[in-house]
């Protein structure tokens, strides 16, 4: 444990300069109200650091007088209201209004990066200011931080602000601003075009073949998630809602119209909320080889999620094996699990379903529907382009 080597008073005693045996530089402080208001000097000569003290010490007695100094409660520690947060956050977790993944994703980076900048900060002294302070921290100590891992940083944030505005400890929510040299709204979603997704397909099946042969539970693994890319390209099922999907939330129906068998799916929980959608027909096999897999006697009447594990590392190394892994668009844009939502947004497209059929089954806006991925497709989407009013029209 720490001691002071020495400690002594200036300004009449009203301001203490002092400095302890960890550290080279000279701390000054006063008491107010209760609290003893603090700072370092970052001075590690006592004449410097008396200097910076009273200057100090002058700004405080300004801001006291002003109203607009700012003390830190230990209650309204960051660390202290995090802890809250998360406990509150399991509750939401158990009643079922939020995901487990969800949940693992904001302590995971609470913990690994947001806490060790934020833990002593009180959540009054929060604002716009100090997010970009601590994004400048972060993309100074990792400078390859992408922006869709600085978001997962800011809604963890986020969180725990949510948390002490609930218990009144603010009250107000600060807006943090971000600017970016491009718009993401307007950046296409990566798909798979019908070759590239048979390759894709043939491939996780081909590895899953080879496993089997090797290690029964490896295999087992690879079939679920040949599975889940079949499930996620036939309904255009956001990833946190496959997570969420249970056996019981599917039923398997046929059109009148052709005979075929398609799947319902209910109660889906995610991004927007509760909703139902349609499958495409190839769902069916994939649901029905769940149920066999994991002998399912009554699928109705079974609570159990159909996928049980987020196989992300054996889909990104197949996406890397195959050549898969980055879209050939300009610039290059990385695929991952998303991509499959676009694919069957992109096939559904290009088979001419009524754009607000697809935007209402995926839970999402026509809008969205335009902008992300019907951009992109372009001339594919017109068919009546080049047609004349003319016989033998010709330039």
């Amino acid at each position: 444990m720490s001691r002071e080597l020495s400690k002594f008073t200036i300004l009449d005693g009203k301001c203490h300069l002092y400095r302890r045996d960890n550290s080279p530089f000279w701390w000054c402080g006063f008491h107010y109200k209760g609290k003893y208001i603090r700072s370092s000097t970052k001075e590690k000569t006592r004449s410097a650091a008396e200097a910076v003290a009273r200057n100090w010490f002058f700004e405080k007695q300004g801001e006291i007088k002003t109203n607009t100094l700012k003390t830190t409660n230990r209650d309204n520690r960051f660390d202290k209201i995090a802890e809250q947060a998360l406990i509150h956050y399991e509750g939401l977790v158990k009643r079922k209004l939020r995901s487990q993944i969800t949940l693992d994703g904001i302590r995971s980076s609470l913990y690994a990066r947001v806490m060790p900048f934020f833990a002593k900060v009180s959540v009054n002294e929060i604002d716009n200011t100090t997010w970009h302070k601590y994004k400048s921290h972060i993309l100074t100590m990792y400078p390859n931080a992408t922006r869709g891992t600085l978001h997962q940083y800011k809604n963890a944030v986020r969180v725990v602000l949510n948390e002490a505005f609930r218990q009144g400890i603010i009250k107000q929510l600060p807006v943090f601003k971000d600017e970016y040299q491009s718009n993401k709204n307007e950046q296409a979603r990566p798909w798979f075009d019908q070759n590239e997704y048979k390759k894709l397909h043939t491939n996780i099946f081909a590895h899953a073949q080879k496993l089997k042969k090797v290690d029964k539970l490896q295999y087992q693994h690879a079939m679920e998630l040949y599975d889940y890319v079949i499930f996620a390209t036939n309904t255009g099922m956001r990833v946190g809602e496959l997570n969420n999907i249970r056996f019981s939330d599917v039923s398997i129906a046929t059109e009148t119209t052709t005979g075929k068998k398609y799947l319902i799916i209910d109660n889906i929980k995610g991004k927007r909320g509760s909703g139902s959608c349609k499958s495409f027909y190839g769902a069916v096999a994939a649901f029905q080889r769940r149920i066999e897999m994991r002998q399912i006697r009554n699928p109705r009447e079974c609570d159990e999620r159909v996928f049980l594990i987020h196989h992300r590392a054996m889909f990104n190394k197949i996406l890397e094996n195959t050549n898969l892994k980055v879209a050939k668009t300009k610039p290059p844009i990385k695929r991952d699990f998303v991509s499959l939502r676009a694919t069957y947004i992109c096939f559904r497209l290009l088979n001419k379903a009524p754009i607000f059929e697809i935007a209402n089954n995926c839970r999402t806006s026509v809008a969205i529907i335009q902008s992300h991925y019907a951009k992109q497709l372009g001339g594919r989407l017109m068919p009546n382009i080049n047609r004349t009013a003319q016989e033998n029209w010709d330039f």
